[in-house]
């Protein structure tokens, strides 16, 4: 098998809340293979965006290795690890994150912005990937122009624009009713195998969650397999 493109070992995170401290992640391993899905499920409040947020090495942790392509995360300058997170990892959220004042067409292209690729060829990919998406014909039109399920696709155009190996999903269906939800999964998981991308998917849905290749939960601060149904 291929050297994972994601290694977490140990990953321990806790917060201090008054005279209390809460543990959320006590000791969590997790690989990430070339082109492997891996979805997380959890209470809310376990601690799945916490992860999610320490793998995109937007937030820091207590002890533990986080490793991108094998090289630790951990103790690099931010201005690097930023320009590296930009081309190795693309972000899907549930709240969409576009920026209001910018067409469709331009959102996609600030991920092209954050490493300096503007150019024709930028623009060029960014319209083949929102025809990919299917909203070929709706690139001018503002964020506030668009529906639920429309915003979430420009947004995983954004997170392929720069060719990323991993894409980080966070819950990228909460705010999309079921049929909506289930043709983003059906376009996330295409894409994905069309591009060769990992991805690590944060869900509360145990439909979209069985898709992928490998199932987890975080409970108790741990990763656990998935219950076996019952008989």
């Amino acid at each position: 098998m291929s050297d994972p493109v994601v290694q977490v070992v140990g990953i321990e995170k806790s917060f201090r809340s008054g005279e209390k401290v809460i543990e959320v992640l006590r000791g969590v391993d997790l690989s990430l293979h070339p082109g492997e899905s891996i979805s997380i499920r959890g209470e809310s409040g376990s601690g799945k965006t916490t992860f999610v947020h320490i793998l995109a090495g937007l937030e820091g942790f207590d002890s533990g290795e986080l490793c991108w392509r094998g090289k630790p995360v951990k103790g690099r300058r931010r201005a690097s690890l930023a320009r590296d997170r930009a081309g190795f990892l693309g972000m899907v959220f549930q709240s969409f994150y576009l920026i209001p004042e910018m067409n469709a067409l331009d959102n996609v292209l600030m991920a092209g912005r954050m490493v300096g690729r503007l150019d024709n060829t930028a623009r060029k990919r960014a319209r083949e990937l929102m025809d990919r998406v299917g909203l070929g014909e709706r690139t001018d039109h503002l964020p506030s122009q668009l529906s639920g399920g429309e915003k979430q696709r420009v947004a995983v155009a954004r997170a392929l624009m720069n060719r990323p190996a991993v894409i980080l999903a966070d819950e990228p269906t909460g705010n999309l009713d079921e049929i909506t939800g289930n043709r983003m999964m059906d376009l996330l998981l295409s894409i994905c195998r069309e591009h060769g991308a990992s991805l690590v998917l944060v869900t509360h849905n145990k439909s979209h969650a069985k898709r992928t290749d490998r199932e987890v939960v975080l409970k108790l601060g741990r990763f656990e397999s998935p219950e076996a149904p019952p008989g």
